[in-house]
Parts: C-alpha cells; structure tokens; sequence
C-alpha cells in the first residue's frame, strides 16, 4: 500500500475523528433532514463506520473490495461487526454484476487503494445514484494529485446529479469534499444545515462545525459577487 494513511483513531480522543477529511464527510447528515440510511462505499479501517454507528441512529451500509478489513476494523478500531444496524458486504463495486444497497438516504464515496482513487465505470455511479431516495445526497472524497482525475470524476457524477456541487477543501490536505444531489444546492439548504448542526449529538456537532467552514461559497452566490 501507500505509505499515506488511511486509517486512525486516539484511544485519548475516541469520539474524535482524527482524519479531517472524515470530518467533512459527515457534512451530508447536517444537510439531509432525515438521513436515515447511509451507505458507505469504502470501509478502510472500519474509523467512520464506528463513529457514525456510535453517534447517529442511521443505518450503516457499508460496501469494500477487502475482507479482511472486517478483522481489522474490529481488532484495532473497535468497530462491532454484530451491530444491528450495520451492514457488512465485501464485493467489487466496480463488477457487472454488483447492486448497492437500495433506498439510501446518503452515500459516501471514499474508494482508495494501493494506486490512489479508485475510478469507478459509469455503471457503477449510475447503480448508486439509482441506489439514492428523491433528496438523496453524494458526498465523494477526492484526491487532487490529479485534478483531470477529479475533472473526470466531477463529469461522471454530473450525468446523474446537479452539476454545482458543494465544495469543501480540507485544510493541509490535498482532499476535497464535493457533495451532490439532483436538485442544486441553495442558501437556504446551507441555512436549513446550520440548524441542523444545534440538533447533533456533541460530538458530530463538533466534526460537522469544524468541516462547515470548509464549504466554498454556492456558484451562485459567486456570479453575484
């Protein structure tokens, strides 16, 4: 693998997400009002489904090429396999034949391997955004070592969502949250999160306070200015 890491949680801090960009991508719960089934395409060591199995009543539906993640995640991040609200499948995402988990309220893309991003056929973006309920959100991790890759990838999610998606830059990183949906984003969706961010629980109040700052401004409101 890479020598960047991808996984990691302080015992001293265990309802902190120590990953900033993990903290963006609990941005989408602040922005759907109900988001009550979440699919998570990328397991990695297991750290986000944890927190959000700990800190939310969500669902977890969590899909990755890697088996042995799941003796990972468990051995030293302390994610419960057994959980009842989580869902455990290992596949290829990027096969014919694979279908995602239906009626999701949010998707989060965060595909990684040895080589970077991994880039998903069309099909596969097609099935998850079918995968999505009217309202549904896509939030996708991605890396900007190569920003015709995020071109790329920005065109793909474009078939099937609004084009303007929000943006969020981690800071010192090179990750950019961007966040999709059919209909395009407004001011008042942004106010509507904000509200929502006084209902959290304290600590995804916290990574989602922290990542709000992150958002760019809406392509609208940056013609105007």
């Amino acid at each position: 693998g890479t020598p960047t890491e991808q996984s990691a949680w302080r015992p001293a801090e265990p309802d902190r997400l120590s990953f900033a960009y993990y903290r963006g991508l609990t941005l989408p719960l602040a922005l759907h009002p109900a988001p009550k089934r979440i699919g998570l395409f990328g397991l990695g060591g297991g750290v986000l489904a944890k927190f959000l199995l700990e800190h939310t009543e969500s669902s977890i539906h969590a899909i990755d090429l890697r088996p042995a993640l799941a003796g990972l995640a468990q051995r030293h991040f302390g994610l419960e396999l057994g959980h009842p609200r989580l869902d455990l499948q290992f596949d290829d995402v990027c096969d014919d034949r694979w279908r995602p988990p239906r009626s999701l309220d949010v998707a989060l893309l965060d595909l990684f391997d040895e080589e970077g991003m991994v880039r998903l056929p069309d099909a596969s973006i097609a099935r998850m955004a079918d995968a999505l309920r009217p309202g549904g959100i896509l939030a996708a991790n991605l890396w900007r070592s190569s920003m015709p890759v995020v071109a790329d990838i920005h065109r793909q999610l474009s078939q099937h969502f609004h084009a303007d998606a929000l943006v969020a830059h981690v800071p010192e990183r090179l990750n950019t949250l961007m966040i999709y949906r059919r209909q395009p984003w407004s001011a008042t969706d942004l106010q509507a999160g904000v509200a929502a961010l006084t209902h959290s629980p304290a600590a995804l109040r916290r990574a989602q306070a922290e990542a709000w700052q992150w958002l760019q401004p809406l392509r609208s409101d940056r013609r105007r200015r």
